[in-house]
């Protein structure tokens, strides 16, 4: 069944994928690496993979790929390179490529997998000259507007009443022009992000279900069960993105309230710490302390979730492996208090005035997949919940986030939605 599936993958897989020696002859070439480059079925088997590249860089690529077998690693794609390959017929097309191998007997065997990003090359350039033009109205409405403003000074300098309406009129106007600009910039930052914060998941899901059917025996279970981890780790990373991108449109749009409801605290932390055990790194403990016994409190249990889900995940994504994550709860004042603390990188200090504002990202974490919506979220929901939220960091030892919320919430938090 492993060889259908692989098969299933390989013929029917909507990227090219081609799998060399490590001479770099093609051993195996699917059928939508042919159709991209032009060739007919089976004609690029025994060619050398320096076929692609322009004849400028067939050379160095021979060294390349020679260093690359002396120490083989795992590169996924979109790794910030402008890469082009050359079809049948001469004609230079951009790709991503994305390379891993594996060995067989002692030989390794090359994966290259490689995306033909023709049209996204296209519709990036068509972005930024929408940029560039609206860039240029924002220019020219602000010119118009000052224009304006400074021959209405002068025929109302005298007019305290005029006075005042045109201050009005100023202030207006600067807040709808900063709220475009906001708007561009948040647009542009958005397909910025969700591109590459897709891309990345759905690149390590690609190469471990490719992967995954190669391992056969008993003695490949653990390395069968490292690609299943990497697979489920990768959909987990995909919800959160999800989830956070419909959490933040449904916020903005006002169209969020609580519903509490009943429900045990302790045992509710607990099936929260269950559902991510799967993000946890090898030999990283996550820990749980109750200074009380379990106790029912009255809260939006949707909201808790996403809170502890996003702290927590926080938590494991910047700690190092081997490191411990304790989670604390107590009450006090008829207040639920939650402390999640780490001993992972933690937050520059002349960064920690922009941690709850929306797609920030600390500069340490910049290379850690994120959206950097989460903490805006958090914020947000413990606002709809009666809490708030504050924390405590040093760099490179970690940080502690402390939670409170009334155990339970007023009637008129409950939603309209």
């Amino acid at each position: 069944m492993s060889d259908i599936i692989f098969k299933a993958l390989f013929e029917h897989a909507s990227l090219g994928i081609i799998i060399s020696n490590e001479e770099g002859v093609i051993e195996q070439a699917n059928a939508f690496m042919s159709k991209i480059f032009g060739y007919r079925e089976h004609e690029l088997i025994g060619q050398k993979v320096e076929i692609f590249l322009p004849k400028q860089l067939k050379e160095s690529h021979v060294a390349l790929r020679h260093g690359y077998n002396q120490n083989p690693s795992h590169r996924p794609m979109g790794v910030g390179m402008d890469l082009k390959a050359v079809k049948k017929d001469g004609q230079e097309i951009p790709v991503e490529v994305s390379i891993s191998y594996y060995e067989i007997n002692g030989h390794l065997h090359i994966i290259n997998f490689i995306s033909d990003i023709t049209d996204r090359k296209k519709a990036e350039i068509e972005l930024h000259k929408l940029m560039g033009e609206l860039e240029e109205k924002v220019q020219e409405r602000t010119q118009e507007l000052s224009h304006a403003l400074i021959e209405l000074n002068h025929i109302n300098s005298n007019l305290s009443q005029e006075v005042e309406q045109r201050k009005k009129a100023e202030e207006k106007t600067r807040e709808a022009l900063e709220r475009e600009k906001e708007f561009s910039e948040m647009k542009s930052r958005f397909v910025s992000m969700a591109s590459h914060e897709f891309r990345t998941p759905l690149g390590g899901i690609l190469t471990s279900a490719s992967l995954i059917g190669r391992y056969k025996t008993s003695e490949d279970e653990p390395k069968r069960q490292k690609h299943i981890h990497t697979i489920k780790k990768s959909v987990k990373n995909l919800t959160t993105i999800l989830n956070d991108f419909l959490s933040l449109d449904k916020l903005e749009q006002g169209k969020v309230g609580a519903c509490p409801s009943s429900f045990q605290f302790n045992q509710f932390v607990k099936n929260t710490i269950a559902e991510i055990k799967d993000l946890l790194d090898d030999e990283q403990d996550l820990s749980y302390d109750s200074s009380f016994d379990d106790v029912k409190v009255y809260q939006d249990q949707d909201m808790l979730r996403n809170v502890l889900i996003n702290l927590l995940s926080n938590a494991i994504k910047y700690s190092p492996e081997k490191s411990p994550i304790d989670i604390q709860s107590s009450i006090r004042d008829n207040f639920l208090h939650i402390s999640i603390k780490d001993y992972g990188f933690g937050i520059p200090e002349n960064e920690q005035k922009h941690i709850f504002t929306r797609f920030f990202r600390a500069h340490n974490a910049s290379t850690i997949q994120g959206t950097g919506l989460g903490l805006n979220i958090v914020k947000r929901y413990l606002n709809l919940m009666g809490g708030d939220i504050h924390f405590e960091s040093q760099e490179n030892k970690g940080t502690t986030f402390f939670v409170r919320f009334p155990l339970e919430l007023e009637n008129e938090n409950d939603s309209t939605d």
